[in-house]
């Protein structure tokens, strides 16, 4: 497998990408329709419009057509496209994203944890998380 290029990612920091949607969503006089509820609508649809690529491919076949550059491009738009309007909902609700996810990050080490989930897709109802 092809080693990951990640030295824009190491390179950009969050508060960077914060600023540039920022500033897109200024530029344009969009703020006044970034309300959260309008934001985490637009999340969802972009996040089916990214799963649409996958739909009814088995799970080598999605691997396979992420190596195609053709379907590596799509995949990129519509996953940038989740990533800007979660990056915009932080935005409009003042959230500090890094202290979001490094907070879950630690719930869901205690939720799942290694000596019972490793190997395994986690399950709430086997991992102590919440009924289903």
């Amino acid at each position: 497998m092809k080693a990951l290029s990640l030295q824009r990612d190491s390179a950009i920091t969050l508060s960077v990408l914060r600023e540039a949607v920022s500033r897109f969503v200024g530029e344009r006089k969009w703020e006044k329709f970034h309300s959260p509820k309008n934001i985490a609508e637009s999340i969802c649809i972009e996040a089916s419009e990214l799963l649409e690529i996958f739909q009814w491919r088995t799970t080598e076949e999605s691997r396979a057509l992420s190596r195609n550059p053709k379907n590596a491009k799509r995949v990129s738009q519509e996953l940038a496209d989740v990533i800007i309007y979660c990056l915009a909902l932080a935005n409009a609700i003042q959230m500090d994203m890094s202290d979001a996810v490094l907070s879950k990050l630690r719930e869901n080490s205690r939720r799942y944890p290694i000596t019972r989930c490793k190997g395994t897709a986690p399950r709430r109802r086997n991992h102590g998380g919440r009924k289903t």
